[in-house]
């Protein structure tokens, strides 16, 4: 008998939830007919975390998918870690054509200072055994017609990793979802006359979330980078340094990704303030889309991503 990791427990379990919560029917109100029988389903499919593209055909004379989709959590929650921001969900009606292909993409929780698949921008010090990161999570999302890009229809956006806490407070990473993801919070420990690591802010419908600020004490580390089309940035690193300074988050993967955590500093008791977490990517639905909603930083959205199609 094949024993389950822990990883994959939870997305199923996340998985019965959602499922549990719809009733295999839709929570947003009546949606348009699927099969000549109103709003009732006929299948459902449901794609969990792989780390690779799953393909799915549109069965015959489906004209209409409705899609659940959660973006992947951001690391943390360590020891010396700031804890990761969870992911989006988003809930649409999207148009299709019998027999088209669709590619899907399930975003992979942040694991260290790695950002997870599809997105996720990487913690900052990632070589270092000590005082890194935590990588942002990735985005789940639908691409219609192609495997670009541009391509995609549906986005989920996946939460910012968790500043380092080095001898202060390591930022939270902020909240995937949303036309416009959460911001990760600052790093913790700033003193008289310097300032702490900034988070960085969450991506938009239009562009990446700008990378936060590092710390200005002595021995401080580099600003977060900015997020871009679906990654998010990679955290605040040792810049200037040699100490090793916290490294802050990376930012969540999404429709826009978000801007990485400013990196902290480290001085012993004279100067020491965590990193930064990462911000959170943005979701995204086509216009096309008959009904849809967007959570930012759903309760359920923890581990990895999941897609859930009924038809």
């Amino acid at each position: 008998m094949r024993t389950l990791s822990v990883r994959q427990t939870a997305g199923m379990f996340a998985a019965l939830l959602i499922l549990g919560g719809c009733g295999g029917r839709s929570t947003l109100g009546s949606f348009p007919v699927l099969n000549g029988t109103g709003d009732a389903y006929t299948g459902h499919r449901t794609f969990y975390y792989t780390g690779k593209v799953q393909l799915f055909k549109v069965p015959a004379a489906i004209k209409w998918l409705s899609v659940i989709a959660l973006g992947a959590a951001g690391a943390g929650g360590g020891s010396d870690q700031g804890v990761g921001g969870r992911g989006g969900r988003v809930h649409a009606v999207i148009p299709v054509s019998p027999g088209e292909t669709l590619a899907i993409y399930v975003g992979g929780e942040g694991s260290g200072a790695t950002g997870g698949f599809n997105g996720g921008g990487s913690g900052g010090n990632p070589s270092s055994q000590f005082n890194y990161g935590l990588g942002g999570g990735g985005a789940s999302d639908v691409r219609r017609g192609g495997d670009r890009l541009s391509d995609r229809v549906l986005v989920a956006g996946g939460g910012g990793g968790g500043g380092n806490l080095g001898l202060g407070n390591g930022g939270l990473g902020g909240r995937g979802g949303g036309s416009v993801g959460g911001s990760g919070s600052g790093g913790g420990g700033s003193y008289s006359g310097y300032k702490a690591a900034a988070g960085g802010s969450g991506g938009t419908q239009g562009a990446g979330g700008l990378g936060g600020g590092a710390s200005t004490c002595y021995a401080r580390g580099g600003a977060g980078e900015n997020g871009a089309l679906l990654d998010g940035g990679s955290g605040g690193t040792n810049g200037i340094s040699t100490y090793y300074p916290p490294g802050g988050g990376g930012g969540g993967g999404g429709y826009y990704g978000g801007g990485g955590g400013g990196a902290g500093s480290f001085l012993y008791m004279y100067c020491s303030a965590g990193g930064a977490g990462g911000g959170g990517g943005s979701s995204y639905v086509e216009p096309s889309a008959k009904k849809f909603k967007q959570w930012q930083g759903w309760k359920n959205a923890v581990g990895d991503g999941i897609i859930v199609l009924n038809w």
